[in-house]
Formats: structure tokens, C-alpha cells, sequence
């Protein structure tokens, strides 16, 4: 009896706490995704400026392609450049991933992180990317024009030239033009890579002058000698150049002088009597024929 009011003290004990295992009831079935944490776009690395701009430079000089970026964090900047379907990286960070040293990451206190470019030329032209390392990466371009002037030597009679001849003691007399001008590009004249510049007592003389928008400078050369002759160069900058190769000429060789070539295309006059030989032996070719 005791025993079995012990089980019934027991049992109803149990009962009391709602028996051995309380029932836990299962979640509904969803098909919705949890939840998403959102974080405040404020709080986000973001670009400081206009997007899609166009940094116009002349040849020559160093382009600077900027790019501010605020609360970067523990964020990337990565420079690249986009031509068509490919895409070359340029810069990580403070690195430099391109094999092209005139390609540098100059950081500017306290968001500027500017693309250098030295010594542009035209084939830097094209479009720029500034990249953040978010989740998708957040970009901004810029779009690189660079400006390469028109330059040429001229003759006298203002055509152009690659080839001038002139006789012992002439004038030589050539014209570079530079079309625009390059700003804070000095326009010089130099043969075999040394200056030519005024020397009076030389006999030569520079005279640069600006010709509407664009710059002229002639190089005179009084009574020139054999000497004088040579590879002349009118430059604008480090890349923009026009070449000459000039003739002095003495004796018998001078009587193919006096007359530009250029391009190599027009004909060294001869003298007249080297056409009389072939003219007298038609003559007698005649003569014997009718008689």
C-alpha cells in the first residue's frame, strides 16, 4: 500500500509539471529570406566631385586624374584603366601594378588619391576608373584627352620640308610652325641634339614670334658653309619634334641646290648639258636615217 501510494504521489507530481519532456513547438515553414542587416549609406565610403569628367593635357606634361574618396575605412582605392574589352589594373592602394613608370599614385591629405601620368602622350588617351572595394565596388571615371600640337619646317615659300639645299655663302632660311601652341613649351631649335640659339657673330639668328594661334620660329643662317650642313630639329617639348636634314653645297655639287625637297620626293636638278649627249645622237640617228 505504501508503495503504491508512492506512485500515485509520484505520478501526480509529474502530472503537476507537465510531464517527462514539455512539448517545444516548431517554427512555421517560410520561404522568405532572414532578415538583412541595413547599414546606414551615410556611414559608406563615397566619391567627393563630378563623375565622368574629361582632364584635357597637352603632350608633354604630367596629367593628374583625381579621385576623392571619403570614410574609406578599412576600404581599397584601385586605379585601372578600360580600352574596349580589356582592363588593366594601374594602382592598388599606394602600389603601382604597371610596367610603365611614368604611371604613379600620389596621395593627397587628407582624400585625394591622384593617378599621375609624366610625359603624357596620345596613346595615354582613353577612360580611367577609380574604384572603391566595396560590395559591388563603387566607380568613378574620368576620361583622359591629350592634346598634341601640329608642328612642321617650312621654306621660304611656306611648303613643308623634310630636305633643303642651299649653295656655299647663301642664306639659309627655314620656318618651324607649331599649331596651337603648347603653354610653358619652349620652342627650340637644335642640331644633333645640341642648341642652335642666336650668335651673331655666327651669322646665325632665331626669331620666334607668335603667328595667330599658333608660333613661328625661323632659323637664319648667313653665308652658310659646307659645315652648316646637318640633321636640324624644331621641337615643342619632350614629344612634339619636326626634322630637317640640310644640304650646304660647294663646287659642282652646288648645282643641285637651291631647291627644297621634300619628303625626298622631287627631283635634283641636273645640269643642261648632261640632256645634250642623248639630244645630238637623235639628231644624227635622223640624219643617217633620211639620207
Amino acid at each position: 500500500m505504501e508503495c503504491v501510494a508512492g506512485l500515485l504521489c509520484i505520478s501526480c507530481l509529474v502530472g503537476a509539471a507537465g510531464g517527462f519532456a514539455p512539448s517545444i513547438e516548431a517554427p512555421p515553414a517560410t520561404s522568405e529570406p532572414p532578415p538583412t542587416t541595413t547599414v546606414d549609406a551615410a556611414l559608406l565610403p563615397a566619391f567627393l566631385g563630378r563623375h565622368n569628367t574629361t582632364v584635357t593635357v597637352h603632350a608633354g606634361d604630367t596629367a593628374t586624374l583625381s579621385c576623392h574618396v571619403v570614410r574609406l575605412g578599412d576600404k581599397t582605392v584601385t586605379w585601372a584603366r578600360r580600352r574596349g574589352s580589356d582592363f588593366h589594373i594601374l594602382t592598388v592602394g599606394l602600389q603601382t601594378y604597371y610596367s610603365d613608370e611614368r604611371y604613379t599614385l600620389s596621395y593627397e591629405y587628407p582624400n585625394n588619391w591622384k593617378l599621375q601620368i609624366r610625359y603624357a602622350q596620345k596613346r595615354d588617351e582613353g577612360l580611367y576608373e577609380c574604384q572603391i572595394s566595396t560590395h559591388p565596388p563603387r566607380i568613378m571615371r574620368v576620361f583622359l584627352s591629350v592634346s598634341v600640337p601640329d608642328i612642321e619646317v617650312r621654306d621660304p615659300r611656306g611648303e613643308a620640308v623634310s630636305e633643303a639645299y642651299y649653295r656655299v655663302d647663301s642664306t639659309v632660311g627655314l620656318q618651324c610652325v607649331v599649331m596651337p601652341v603648347p603653354p610653358s613649351r619652349p620652342v627650340l631649335w637644335t642640331r644633333s641634339g645640341r642648341p642652335v640659339t642666336t650668335m651673331p657673330e655666327r651669322g646665325i639668328r632665331v626669331d620666334t614670334s607668335l603667328m595667330g594661334s599658333g608660333l613661328s620660329s625661323w632659323l637664319h643662317i648667313a653665308r652658310a658653309a659646307v659645315s652648316d650642313s646637318g640633321n636640324y630639329s624644331c621641337t615643342a617639348g619632350d614629344t612634339v619634334s619636326a626634322d630637317v636634314r640640310v644640304h650646304v653645297l660647294d663646287g659642282e655639287s652646288s648645282a643641285a641646290m637651291q631647291h627644297p625637297k621634300s619628303g625626298g620626293s622631287r627631283p635634283v636638278p641636273r645640269p643642261a648639258h648632261h640632256l645634250l649627249v642623248p639630244l645630238l645622237a637623235s639628231l644624227l640617228v635622223l640624219l643617217l636615217v633620211h639620207t
